[in-house]
């Protein structure tokens, strides 16, 4: 499945919409500066425009910024069937796409999704979404005290802030069938007594990676994670059993 193929399927997939979200992703971004880099790419819009010049793309609020010379101007995935860049970071060309998908409010929207890896028959897809921030009262429990027979009240002890970022792999047929496979989830919390860092992987369907590549391969990847003590529902060490997936067909 070759760039050429996706953004065949993306540009059939997709209708040009306006959106309004700016302010809402815009708001996002303002609670957490990042300092992202800028990097040559490209981008192809929905109106079948491609755009050349840097690109800066933040997962944190799901915004595209674009700028060449005195143009600028911000995308989301509504307005955008593709972009590429070459992240100095990581030292990889990074492709992202956007297809339709039901988000966890039950609507179908575009959404990016990034091209983590790509077979003949399936792709492996990554999809950050936008940051979620809780606050949460610390404070003891209050109680009855029987010798007044008053109800004695908790002590607060000031606000925890609790910044989530959910990181979701799924794998895309050559229909474009999207389905999930783990999700991951790093919460950072600015604690009243200590801050803290914690993640949760969870595998969403344990059959799904046998449905793509058959009950053969698939028992062989088992075998190869076991061997070399890599976890399916850690993304780098899933990364290296699709590399051995990779292998294995060449």
């Amino acid at each position: 499945m070759k760039f050429e193929v996706l953004r065949s399927l993306a540009v059939v997939l997709l209708v040009s919409l306006s959106c309004n979200l700016f302010g809402q992703d815009k708001a996002a971004e303002s609670i957490l500066p990042v300092n992202l880099a800028w990097s040559e790419g490209s981008i192809l819009t929905n109106e079948g425009a491609e755009l050349f010049g840097l690109l800066r793309y933040n997962d944190k609020s799901g915004l595209l910024s674009y700028e060449n010379g005195n143009r600028s101007s911000t995308y989301t995935a509504r307005g955008v069937v593709a972009f590429e860049f070459f992240d100095n970071r990581t030292q990889l060309q990074r492709v992202f796409y956007s297809f339709p998908y039901e988000d966890a409010q039950g609507i179908k929207r575009p959404l990016f999704f990034e091209i983590v890896m790509e077979f003949k028959d399936f792709a492996v897809l990554s999809k950050v979404d936008p940051i979620d921030i809780s606050h949460k009262t610390v404070s003891t429990p209050g109680g009855f005290n029987p010798a007044t027979n008053t109800i004695t009240h908790g002590n607060n002890y000031g606000t925890s802030i609790e910044i989530s970022q959910t990181e979701t792999i799924y794998l895309m047929d050559s229909e474009t069938n999207i389905k999930p496979y783990v999700r991951i989830v790093e919460t950072d919390i600015d604690g009243v007594f200590y801050d803290r860092k914690r993640t949760k992987n969870k595998m969403l369907d344990n059959d799904l990676l046998e449905e793509f590549v058959g009950k053969e391969m698939n028992d062989r990847l088992v075998d190869f994670a076991k061997q070399h003590d890599l976890s399916f529902k850690d993304k780098n060490d899933l990364m290296k059993i699709f590399q051995n997936y990779r292998e294995q067909l060449e």
